[in-house]
């Protein structure tokens, strides 16, 4: 009975949400059977199914050597006659070597032997096999008929030879994409997407299924062909899955090292423009810089084909370290935007990349976005740091952050008016580490567009990091055993599970995780009592009673405390609540079935 009660013990807790409904299988193949490559068409590139996995063939390089081969992309499509909307499409990507991915929502009638003729969107793995990304394709029947990237995610999180397993969730506008790293359970990407958001996006409500991979890529020779293989293909409705968020709610991770949080600043300059005086700190090079109407513009062209203004007033804000500039860009034309950690002192005023630092900006068509940097010979570094895809349309009004934290630099676009993220992007580049702010634009036409009286620069905020509050998020999904804490994987004695239309979620993991030792857990087997306690707040719940107590205090549940296989299940939005976690940071997923709660 004590080893029992022991057992029993180890907390669980109910979520009050609803459970992920029962799936309807459209079409699922483990490749174990070749005869199974005729429910596809293939495009191309021969495909088969050898060894339980579904290959392209290496007959592509029978007429080359590999190493001379820079080959361009196959994709191999699922024949129907029905007309697929809402599905979820799942695939394992393995032994990664270059890009490969799902296609959904696929024009079967416009489909050519063009590498992009697939006509849809694009789930994928990038080139060199680092990163996640989303992309589509038009229906034009010319051979690059890709539109372009819509998001490409952080890199990092896989490489050549990983096996990523991905997720495809899309239903009515939305489309959530997961990629998990199955070998090691981490996230490789995660975003969801609001159609017809992206310039990059031929918007499309309905289409079959499909694969695409690339044979190789000389550039970092890595060869798909023969190597990397899909598995585990599983395609089922989404009448009953809800994707929220989209493009206009996604932004930078705050656990993530590979971004910044902004979330906690300290103002240290602000500049409105409001008149001539508001530049008398700012040097110019290469051109004539002015305020009017309370904006500030590049009035008239100089020396340099891109002029650039420099703040140069207070000494400790010129050689400020780790800091944020904001800026709003009005009526955006060509190439222009931020500079951050200027070597002010050595300016080269003679250079067009003479600032020394680091130049976040919009390109000269008006519809990228771009971070680059000017080397201490007054040099652009070879080539730009980081090209968005196509994020906007020239006359946009916009938001500009650029961040700079250790060796990390980020940069964040988003419509003016909407708040809508157009761009979010950061990365480890250690060339500049220290300096001031200020502006370039571009003083000459380009693509029939020009800066010159025409964008405008408006409300500048410096701001320095303020001391955060250490977070804690953890993360549970259904039927695992791992759960996450800040990112880091824990393992469970016992997986959530559905019961009753409710979520159950492991209440033991969780009190820890938020502040509650193990001896601040105990268990009365005469009462069938659990208290959970600590310097802040002392919880009881009892099994099968419809209320429990919080300091005292009676908190109705809208569901018991249950016992079930040795395990004592608890209601986790009261207890979480209880623990000091807002409703609004208790999140459900449900493409992924994973609950998500910040404190």
């Amino acid at each position: 009975m004590k080893k029992f009660l022991l057992l029993v013990s180890l907390l669980l807790a109910l979520l009050t949400l609803s459970a992920f409904a029962a799936e309807t299988v459209i079409y699922e193949n483990d490749f174990s059977n070749p005869a199974t490559l005729n429910d596809f068409e293939q495009y191309v590139q021969q495909w088969e199914i050898k060894d339980g996995g579904l290959y392209i063939t290496e007959n592509f390089f029978s007429e080359a050597p590999k190493k001379n081969v820079d080959t361009s992309f196959a994709h191999i499509i699922y024949k129907t006659s029905e007309k697929l909307t809402d599905y979820i499409v799942e695939v394992d990507y393995m032994n990664i070597q270059t890009a490969g991915g799902v296609v959904f929502r696929v024009n079967d009638k416009a489909n050519t032997h063009n590498v992009s003729g697939f006509a849809g969107y694009l789930a994928f793995i990038s080139n060199n096999a680092n990163c996640g990304a989303l992309g589509s394709a038009t229906d034009e029947m010319v051979n690059e008929a890709y539109k372009g990237n819509i998001n490409v995610g952080k890199t990092g999180s896989c490489n050549i030879s990983s096996n990523v397993h991905i997720k495809v969730t899309v239903k009515g506008d939305k489309i959530h994409v997961l990629m998990t790293n199955l070998d090691n359970n981490k996230t490789v990407y995660d975003y969801t997407y609001t159609i017809g958001t992206s310039a990059s996006d031929f918007v499309r409500t309905d289409g079959t299924f499909g694969l695409r991979m690339r044979a190789g890529m000389k550039a970092n020779d890595a060869y798909s062909a023969g190597e990397a293989y899909f598995d585990n293909l599983k395609v089922t409705t989404a009448n009953d899955v809800t994707i929220k968020g989209g493009t206009a709610t996604v932004t930078p991770a705050v656990n993530s090292t590979t971004s910044i949080d902004t979330s906690n600043l300290v103002k240290v300059y602000e500049n409105t423009f409001d008149n001539a005086k508001s530049i008398a700190d700012f040097a110019q090079y290469g051109g004539t810089w002015a305020v009017y109407g309370g904006q500030l513009y590049l009035s008239a062209k100089g020396a340099l084909t891109h002029p650039y203004i420099l703040y140069g007033g207070e000494e400790e804000l010129v050689n400020l370290k780790d800091y944020v500039v904001d800026v709003d860009i009005y009526n955006v034309q060509t190439q222009g935007g931020i500079i951050i950690r200027s070597d002010y002192a050595n300016v080269i005023e003679t250079s067009e990349s003479g600032f020394l630092g680091y130049h976040m900006f919009v390109s000269n068509n008006g519809t990228l976005g771009a971070i680059g940097a000017g080397k201490s010979d007054g040099k652009w570094l070879e080539g730009n740091i980081k090209v968005s895809s196509a994020i906007m349309q020239p006359g946009a009004n916009i938001h500009m952050q650029a961040a700079v934290k250790g060796d990390l630099i980020q940069i964040t676009i988003t419509d003016l008016k909407s708040g809508k993220l157009l761009w979010n992007w950061c990365q480890k580049h250690d060339l500049w580490s220290a300096g001031t702010f200020g502006f370039r634009l571009r003083g000459t036409e380009a693509s029939g567009l020009n800066n010159l009286n025409t964008t405008a620069l408006d409300n500048l905020v410096v701001s320095t990091f303020g001391e955060s509050a250490e977070k804690t998020e953890v993360k549970l999904t259904i039927g695992s055993k791992t759960a996450y804490i800040n990112g880091k994987a824990e393992t469970l004695d016992a997986a959530p599970i559905n019961r009753n239309n409710r979520t159950m979620l492991p209440v033991r993991f969780l009190a820890n995780a938020f502040g509650v030792s193990n001896d601040g857990i105990k268990w009365d087997a005469e009462t069938r009592t659990a208290t959970l306690s600590n310097n802040d707040v002392t919880i009881v719940v009892t099994i099968d009673k419809p209320n429990m107590t919080v300091n005292g205090q009676t908190v109705e549940l809208d569901s018991p405390a249950i016992i079930e296989n040795n395990r004592t299940y608890l209601p986790v939005r009261a207890i979480a609540n209880a623990l000091g976690v807002d409703n609004a940071n208790i999140k459900w997923d449900a493409a992924t079935s994973t609950a998500t709660l910040v404190k």
